[in-house]
């Protein structure tokens, strides 16, 4: 690589880490994972190969003293990440909230695949529990559409909790699956009896329990939803092939004709 693309390459991640160390983008600094490297290892790759570039095009014997000079300031960034001092960086940086914030795709990421299985305190198992540990007659894969669960990290849709409806004689039960649990750091099970439901109708994608549409997300938009009517008000569940599951449900829960 010649002299120039190295200056060029240099100066580009000497503005991002200028823009970095500046609060002009803060975004970074919410990140788990690296939560210095913005103001200590890129700095110290664009001075590396900056200097770099500006030796290569001065030639012998300044090449020598530049690419020195440059990997003098590389290692120092790596050291800098590595160590993580906390009197290094900005006053904003150095007095922003430290909490980790679930809301970053990566941080919930890197809690998913760290946090164990519940176990017991599965919402599967829970379920089983609540049904004297009775195996369902059938087992499909659906969403609870509810806003009262929260989202608790990036991994979370908005309103949804992904789970498993579990088809019994006397009930129908909603489970969230393991990495709902995982990241909730709870069980959601929703157990419907059989003599509470009055009706199954099929709704449109992004439906709400209150007859609203919500959902930003591309899932929310397009995915169909079918609504269970009950004694205790309407639950909405998002799954697929929702016109055949609303008949299956039907005939096994209720005698009114679906409209």
């Amino acid at each position: 690589m010649d002299g120039v693309a190295l200056i060029a390459i240099g100066l580009v991640c000497l503005a991002a880490a200028w823009a970095c160390w500046t609060g002009r983008w803060r975004g970074w600094s919410r990140i788990a994972v690296m939560p210095q490297m913005p103001i200590t290892m890129l700095p110290g790759v664009g001075a590396c190969l900056l200097l770099c570039g500006i030796g290569t095009l001065a030639g012998p014997p300044l090449q020598g003293v530049g690419i020195g000079l440059g990997i003098a300031a590389a290692v120092a960034g790596a050291v800098l990440a590595l160590w993580g001092p906390s009197w290094w960086g900005p006053r904003w940086f150095r007095e922003r909230d430290t909490t980790y914030d679930l809301s970053v795709p990566l941080n919930a990421a890197v809690a998913a695949s760290v946090r164990t299985d519940p176990g017991p305190a599965a919402s599967a198992a829970i379920a089983r529990a609540r049904m004297a540990e009775r195996e369902p007659e059938a087992r499909w894969r659906a969403h609870l559409v509810s806003a009262e669960h929260g989202r608790p990290s990036a991994m979370q849709r908005e309103g949804i909790v992904r789970g498993h409806l579990l088809l019994y004689p006397d009930a129908l039960v909603f489970a969230a699956d393991v990495r709902e649990d995982r990241m909730r750091g709870r069980p959601v099970v929703k157990v419907i009896p059989a003599a509470d439901i009055l009706a199954v109708r099929r709704a449109p994608a992004g439906a709400q329990a209150d007859g609203s549409k919500a959902g930003s997300d591309l899932p929310s938009r397009v995915m169909p939803r079918l609504r269970v009517e009950t004694s205790e008000g309407p639950v909405v569940f998002e799954t697929a092939s929702a016109g055949r599951r609303v008949r299956e449900l039907e005939s096994r829960y209720t005698r009114e004709p679906v409209v």
